[in-house]
C-alpha cells in the first residue's frame, strides 16, 4: 500500500494525510512522519507498537530513528562535540607523537599538540621551536643555532647547524618565496654534498673507484713527500718542485698533473697516474715531522702563486702579497684555479694543518664580498671553500661573517632564514681588516689631521 501512496495522486494523498493525523492523534509519534518517506507504512506501523520512551533530558542527546546512526556512549558524543576542551587533573592523554624521542627512563612521554595541559610534566623534545636548555648548549658549540628541515633554505647536507631530532618532514615546499633562490640554492646543495662527505670521512660513493692496488702497502703519497718518490707523469720530486717551480707562474698555470701529488686527496683526480690518499697513509704523515714540514712549503708556493702570502706559520694568518694584482687578475680568468684551491682546503684538513683553513677563507671572503677584488672566485668562495672549514665553530663565524657583508643581504642563501634571523638579532660582527688597507689607528690619525685643517681654513 506504501508503494501506491507514494506513486502520487490526490486519493493516494488522501490516505496520506490520513494517516498522518493518525500518527499524531493516537501514537504522538512525531518521528513517524519523517519515516515514512524512507521506510514505508509498514515500517512505521511497526515502530507505532514499540513502546514509548522517556523524552530526553537537556544532559543527553535526541536519539535517531536508524539503530545504525544511534549513539550508544553519551560520552564519547560529549567528547567529539568538543573538540578543543581540557583535560582535566589526572586524566592522561591517550594519543601519542609516532616519532618522538624517548626520555633518559627509557619511556615516551605522551602530549597533545597544540592543547594546554594541566598538571602534567611538558616534554622538552616535543617543542621543536624552544629555546635550547644550558645543558643542551653547553653540549654543543655554546650557541643556539637549532634548525628544522622545515625551515626556509634549509639543506639536508649542512650540518653548520643542529638539526632537531624530533624534527619531522620533507624540506618546506617550493612556494613563492622559495622558487625565488632555486637556482642557486640547487647549486650549493650539490657542492653542499660533496662538502659534506669529505667532511664526514666519505660515507657516501665517490663515483670512480681507485684505479691502482699499491695504496695498502706502497703508500705512494707519503713517499713522494719524504722525497723517496717522483711524480707521475711529470717526474719531478718534492724537492725539485720547491726549487724550480716556485715563481714559474706559467708552469704552474699550464700544467694540471702536479697539484694531485702536492696535495692529496681521498677523491679521484684528473691525473690517472697520481694515488688516492689513503688513511693509513694519513695516521703516517700526520706522525712525520719532515712530510709536514714539506706540505707547509707547498702551501706557501701556491700562496705566493694566487698572490697569497703565508704571514704566520703558526697561526696560518695570510694577506696579500706584493704582486696581487696580477694575480688576483689571473685568478678571475682561470676559473680552475677555484678547484685547485678546494682540494688545497681539503687537503690542509686532512694533513694536520686544519688550523690554516679559517684564515684563508676568511681572506677570500674579505677580498670577494668586501674588496671586490675576485669576482670570478665569489661562487666557490660561498659553495666550496665556506663548508670545507672542519671547525664547526670557525665555519659559523665565517658564515656570520659572509651574511653579514653579502650584498643583496636578502638572497643569502647559505644558512637557513631562522639562522638569518638570529644573526639579525645579535647584531653584525665588525670587518676585518686587510693588510693592505689602513688601519683604524691610522684612519683616525687622517680624520684629526683634517679637522686641524679644516679649523685652521676657518
Amino acid at each position: 500500500m506504501h508503494l501506491l501512496i507514494r506513486a502520487g495522486g490526490y486519493p493516494f494523498r488522501l490516505l496520506r494525510y490520513m494517516f498522518t493525523f493518525y500518527c499524531k492523534l493516537f501514537c504522538r509519534r512525531p518521528q513517524i512522519i519523517f519515516a515514512y518517506t524512507s521506510v514505508g507504512l509498514m515500517d512505521c506501523l511497526l515502530l507505532c507498537l514499540k513502546p514509548k520512551k522517556k523524552k530526553p533530558t537537556g544532559d543527553e542527546p535526541n536519539p535517531t530513528l536508524f539503530p545504525d546512526r544511534q549513539t550508544t556512549n553519551v560520552k564519547e558524543n560529549k567528547r567529539s562535540s568538543i573538540p578543543d576542551r581540557e583535560p582535566t587533573e589526572g586524566r592522561q592523554n591517550q594519543e601519542s607523537i609516532p616519532d618522538q624521542e624517548p626520555t633518559e627512563d627509557g619511556e615516551k612521554q605522551q602530549s597533545i599538540p597544540d592543547r594546554e595541559t594541566t598538571d602534567v610534566k611538558e616534554n622538552p623534545r616535543s617543542i621543536p621551536n624552544r629555546e635550547p636548555t644550558d645543558k643542551e648548549e653547553n653540549a654543543g658549540h655554546n650557541e643556539p643555532y637549532w634548525v628544522e628541515r622545515t625551515d626556509l633554505l634549509y639543506c639536508e647536507y649542512d650540518t653548520t647547524w643542529e638539526t632537531l631530532k624530533d624534527s619531522q618532514g620533507d624540506r618546506r615546499p617550493r612556494g613563492s618565496t622559495q622558487r625565488v633562490y632555486d637556482y642557486e640554492f640547487n647549486r650549493f646543495e650539490n657542492a653542499a654534498k660533496d662538502m659534506y662527505n669529505y667532511r664526514h670521512d666519505y660515507p657516501l660513493p665517490m663515483g670512480r673507484s681507485y684505479h691502482r692496488g699499491k695504496q695498502g702497502t706502497d703508500m705512494p703519497n707519503l713517499t713522494f713527500y719524504l722525497g723517496e718518490r717522483e711524480s707521475e707523469p711529470d717526474g719531478f720530486s718534492i724537492g725539485e718542485f720547491h726549487k724550480t717551480w716556485r715563481g714559474d707562474y706559467y708552469r704552474l698555470e699550464r700544467v694540471h698533473s702536479f697539484v694531485q701529488w702536492i696535495f692529496p686527496l681521498q677523491e679521484v683526480g684528473m691525473n690517472d697516474e697520481a694515488f688516492v690518499l689513503t688513511k693509513q697513509e694519513i695516521k703516517a704523515f700526520l706522525k712525520n715531522e719532515t712530510a709536514k714540514l714539506n706540505l707547509q712549503q707547498s702551501y706557501g708556493l701556491m700562496l705566493d702563486f694566487y698572490g697569497i702570502e703565508l704571514s704566520n706559520l703558526e697561526t696560518g694568518a695570510v694577506g696579500r702579497a706584493s704582486n696581487w694584482p696580477e694575480r688576483f687578475e689571473n685568478m678571475n680568468r682561470h676559473t680552475h684555479n677555484n678547484l685547485r684551491l678546494t682540494r688545497i682546503l681539503k687537503c690542509l684538513g686532512n694533513l694536520g694543518f686544519r688550523h690554516y683553513q679559517a684564515p684563508l677563507v676568511r681572506f677570500f671572503l674579505e677580498e670577494t664580498l668586501v674588496q671586490g677584488k675576485l669576482p670570478a672566485v665569489k661562487e666557490s668562495v660561498l659553495n666550496y671553500f665556506l663548508f670545507a672549514v672542519l671547525d664547526k665553530a670557525q665555519r659559523r663565524e665565517l658564515v656570520r661573517f659572509a651574511f653579514w657583508n653579502y650584498e643583496p643581504r636578502e638572497k643569502f642563501i647559505w644558512c637557513p632564514k631562522k639562522i638569518q634571523e638570529a644573526f639579525l638579532r645579535e647584531g653584525g660582527p665588525a670587518r676585518c681588516s686587510n693588510p693592505a688597507d689602513p688601519s683604524p689607528e691610522e684612519l683616525r690619525q687622517v680624520e684629526e689631521e683634517n679637522n686641524d685643517f679644516i679649523q685652521t681654513e676657518l
